[in-house]
C-alpha cells in the first residue's frame, strides 16, 4: 500500500535544486552575521563603555539597534535549523519560506531605519537645511514598506516560484532603493564635510578621514545590495541573494558603531592646536585663518597672545556633539 502524501509542493525548475547554493549558501550566510553580530556585540559594550556623556535617547537608539541585530540573527538561525534539522531529507521544504526567514525582513529593517535616521539627522544638524533629507528618507521609508511587504506577502503564500513570479519587482524595488539611500547620504556627508574645509590642517586632516569613512562605508553597503539585486535576478531559484540580503543589516549597525566608538581616537589625533601671534596682529590672523567673527581662546603671555581654537565636532556627525570647550566648529 502506497504512503499517504502530502500536498504537492511547488516544484523548481529541473536540474536546480542543489543544496550548496541553497542550504549552503544559507549556511554561509549563518557564519558571516554570526560573526557580524558578535563585532556589533562588542562595539556596542565600548560604546557604552566610552560614551557615558551622549545623550538618553542617543543611546537607547544603539541599545535598540542591538535587540533588533540581535532579533534578526535568531530568525536566521530558527530558519537555517528548520531547513536542516527539522525537515531533515526533505529537499523541496526548501522550495517553501518559512515563516521566520520572512521575519528576517522585519528585523532587519528594525536596524536599518534607526540607522539611517541618526545618519539624516546629523545630516540635518550640520547642514541646517532639511532639503538633504528629501532623498533620503523617503526611499528609506519606501524600501522598508516594500520589505514588510515582501515578508506579509511570503508569509501568506510561502512559495518561492510564486514569489518570483508575480512579485519579484518588489526585491528589486527594496534593494534598489537601499543602494541610493546608502549612497545619498554619503553624497549629503561628503559634501557638507567639504565644504566645512578650512586653513587648519588637522581639521582638513579630521575631515579627509571621515569622508574617507563615509565614501567605504556606502561603497559596502551599496555593493551588498546591489549583489543581492543582481543575485536574484541571475538566479532566483537559489539562495545567495538571500546571503547577500541577510549581511545588510549586520553591515549597516557595524558601520555606525565603528563611526561612534571612534570618535574618542579621532579626537585625541586631531586635537586643539595653539598658535602664538603678537596681539596688534591678532585680527589680521584672524582673518588669515578664516576664523574671523568665530570663538576663539584668547590668554596672554609677555608680549604675545596665544590663540587657541578648538577642531571640529564632525566626529560627532553620527550623534549629538558632546558639550565641551569648543572654539570654531567648521560645521
Amino acid at each position: 500500500m502506497e504512503n499517504a502524501t502530502s500536498p504537492a509542493l511547488p516544484l523548481l525548475p529541473p536540474g536546480s535544486l542543489h543544496l550548496d547554493n541553497t542550504l549552503g549558501a544559507l549556511f554561509v550566510g549563518e557564519v558571516l552575521i554570526s560573526f557580524l553580530f558578535g563585532a556589533a556585540t562588542v562595539q556596542t559594550y565600548l560604546y557604552f563603555h566610552r560614551n557615558a556623556r551622549d545623550s538618553l535617547w542617543a543611546r537607547g537608539t544603539i541599545l535598540f539597534i542591538w535587540l533588533a541585530d540581535g532579533l534578526h540573527l535568531a530568525f536566521m538561525s530558527h530558519g537555517l535549523y528548520t531547513y536542516a534539522i527539522t525537515d531533515f531529507m526533505d529537499p523541496l521544504a526548501l522550495t517553501q519560506c518559512i515563516w521566520s526567514l520572512a521575519s528576517t525582513l522585519f528585523a532587519g529593517e528594525l536596524t536599518m531605519m534607526p540607522v539611517t535616521l541618526l545618519f539624516s539627522h546629523r545630516i540635518y544638524k550640520l547642514s541646517g537645511k532639511k532639503w538633504p533629507l528629501v532623498f533620503i528618507v523617503p526611499s528609506q521609508v519606501v524600501s522598508c514598506a516594500a520589505s514588510i511587504a515582501i515578508g506579509i506577502i511570503i508569509i501568506k503564500m510561502p512559495s518561492y516560484a510564486e514569489l518570483q513570479a508575480k512579485y519579484s519587482w518588489l526585491w528589486f524595488v527594496m534593494y534598489g532603493l537601499q543602494t541610493f539611500t546608502d549612497c545619498a547620504i554619503a553624497a549629503s556627508l561628503c559634501t557638507l564635510l567639504f565644504r566645512s574645509r578650512s586653513s587648519f590642517a588637522r581639521t582638513n586632516s579630521l575631515i579627509s578621514t571621515l569622508i574617507l569613512f563615509a565614501v567605504s562605508t556606502c561603497t559596502l553597503t551599496s555593493s551588498v545590495s546591489l549583489a543581492s539585486i543582481i543575485a536574484y535576478a541571475a538566479a532566483p531559484h537559489n539562495f545567495v541573494f538571500l546571503l547577500f540580503g541577510m549581511l545588510l543589516p549586520k553591515l549597516m549597525a557595524n558601520s555606525l558603531l565603528a563611526l561612534l566608538n571612534s570618535r574618542g581616537a579621532l579626537r585625541t589625533r586631531h586635537a586643539p592646536g595653539v598658535v602664538s601671534v603678537h596681539f596688534s596682529q591678532l585680527p589680521g590672523a584672524l582673518v588669515r585663518a578664516g576664523l574671523a567673527g568665530s570663538e576663539v581662546c584668547v590668554t596672554e603671555s609677555g608680549k604675545d597672545t596665544h590663540m587657541e581654537t578648538g577642531q571640529t565636532s564632525l566626529a560627532d556627525l553620527a550623534l549629538e556633539p558632546k558639550r565641551g570647550n569648543i572654539g570654531v566648529e567648521a560645521a
